[in-house]
């Protein structure tokens, strides 16, 4: 579904992305994983149409991208949640914004508010919620839409060991049911073996090494050894110097 060739994005001086290409197979799952400044977020941006690389071409489903595509979800790590809107309104306004009709956007977000398990918070705020209920809010505001593509730029990292285990879980059960594309950005590497069919390794804008993974979509997966085998490789990759 997604073909990188060679983009290149430049920050002054600084090259984000250095030539990088890349293969993502549609209705798989991609974990991007890297030390700060590696431009592993500047990836996500960019194939969400948000930065313009200075050369090489992204297609997705065939197509060339040339800025913000309608079947490409982003959720971000701060969430992005309206504060002055309640969290039925949160899911709302991604609806309204794009002129789906009141019937339609009622069913939507009741919808999304049951599988998410959030209908009892519909008229809570966000400054109301905590961390996980917050990310739910985030998701839900963006599966809303019914998007092909899931751009998610460290979803769990502030969120305490158990909610970020049970958003995770959350996560993969989405993924199961809807079989969209989902390309994930983490700095942690158990939430990249877990979510993560194919696991990238980047530094200085390049990626580094890729991970086939055989064990990805086990919901038991954390109580089993190979779960931590494939953890140590990731981190012997992270750790090795280029």
């Amino acid at each position: 579904m997604i073909e990188v060739k060679n983009i290149e994005v430049c920050y002054g001086e600084e090259k984000a992305l250095d030539k990088l290409s890349l293969s993502i197979d549609k209705n798989t799952t991609c974990a991007v994983i890297g030390a700060s400044g590696c431009g592993k977020t500047t990836l996500l941006y960019t194939l969400a149409g948000i930065i313009k690389p200075a050369s090489g071409n992204i297609f997705i489903d065939g197509e060339e991208l040339n800025g913000i595509r309608k079947g490409t979800g982003l959720i971000l790590q701060d969430y992005g949640l309206l504060p002055w809107k309640t969290v039925w309104d949160n899911i709302a306004f991604s609806l309204k914004s794009r002129g789906f009709k009141k019937d339609e956007i009622d069913d939507k977000v009741s919808t999304t508010l049951k599988s998410l398990g959030m209908e009892e918070y519909s008229e809570k705020l966000p400054g109301e919620l905590s961390g996980g209920q917050k990310q739910r809010v985030a998701i839900g505001r963006t599966l809303a839409l019914e998007p092909d593509l899931l751009l998610m730029d460290e979803a769990s990292s502030a969120l305490d060991a158990i909610t970020k285990e049970h958003i995770q879980n959350l996560i993969l059960n989405i993924y199961k049911e809807s079989q969209i594309t989902l390309v994930m950005v983490t700095h942690n590497i158990e939430e990249a073996v877990f979510l993560g069919q194919k696991i990238i390794v980047m530094d200085d804008g390049k990626i580094k090494h890729i991970l086939d993974n055989p064990y990805f979509g086990d919901e038991n997966l954390r109580n089993n050894l190979d779960f931590y085998k494939v953890c140590l490789e990731v981190r012997k990759w992270l750790n090795e110097e280029a």
